[in-house]
């Protein structure tokens, strides 16, 4: 089952990650891709009631983000070619830089290291702890990698944004094609208890795949809206990102609430969630 949490928020639709105490927190990616209008400068947290506000502004293009060691949020900042360091009382802090080219998506490596998507030039960098930047992935198969995530064992998932492919890099390096889904424009994707869950942004829906490629429509009928209601009725709006709530009930996602958007305009978003578990 759909349902809209959030009121409509100032910004457009960028990263999303779930805090342990299950509060989301929403990146404003900015109004426009492309490198058009004004760069997202905040990052709110939105309640499981649905009440939001500003958690921290300063951004240049708050794009992906992953919760690290310490309760530290680590910000792409897709504009500004760097990841911030957001700290518990909403203090940010410039972090790293190098390598980064148009960074979006970030995961946390079985290392503890975080895996950083970078759009602008086809790669993926790891970057430890300490702020050590090293080339982690360099693939043909990797078109604008977007999201990311790591399953139980290592193996490194992308969905790219320029088609949709969703690509596995193995614990060797090894890049293949895992799945692709329908739209030709995937936003991020999530592993959770063995499956992934994947965003295919210009379709409209939601996908859950196996880690063996099978794929299976979660939500959404294709028809851009914001309909709530039973999974393959339910409608989106140029969907990016996707979290999990902590106890494996929810699904959140950001969608674009203009719906007149053609996927370039992302502002303003709405948070809906998707209920996988009772």
């Amino acid at each position: 089952v759909v349902e809209t949490l959030s009121e409509k928020l100032e910004g457009g639709s960028g990263g999303i990650s779930v805090a342990a105490d299950g509060r989301v927190f929403v990146a404003d990616f900015g109004e426009m891709l492309n490198g058009k209008g004004t760069p997202g400068t905040r990052v709110y947290v939105v309640e499981p009631d649905g009440s939001s506000r500003v958690y921290a502004s300063g951004f240049e293009g708050a794009s992906g983000n992953e919760f690290g060691p310490g309760g530290i949020l680590y910000q792409s900042n897709i504009r500004g070619g760097y990841i911030s360091k957001v700290f518990s009382d909403g203090h940010i802090e410039r972090w790293v830089s190098d390598g980064l080219a148009l960074p979006v998506g970030i995961a946390t490596a079985r290392s503890g290291d975080l895996l950083v998507a970078n759009c602008g030039n086809n790669t993926i960098r790891r970057v430890t702890l300490d702020g050590n930047s090293t080339e982690f992935a360099k693939s043909e198969l990797l078109a604008c990698p977007n999201g990311i995530t790591v399953d139980d064992v290592g193996n490194v998932y992308v969905a790219n944004f320029d088609n949709g492919n969703v690509v596995r890099i193995s614990t060797d390096g090894g890049t293949s094609v895992l799945a692709t889904l329908p739209g030709k424009n995937n936003g991020h994707l999530i592993y959770f208890d063995r499956y992934l869950y994947v965003v295919a942004r210009s379709a409209h829906q939601i996908y859950k795949v196996s880690l063996d490629g099978a794929t299976e429509l979660l939500a959404g009928s294709g028809v851009q809206g914001l309909d709530d209601g039973p999974g393959a009725k339910a409608t989106f709006s140029y969907p990016n990102d996707i979290g999990v709530s902590p106890d494996g009930r929810y699904l959140y996602v950001n969608d674009v609430a203009d719906l007149s958007s053609t996927g370039v305009s992302l502002a303003p978003m709405v948070i809906r969630r998707i209920r996988i578990a009772n």
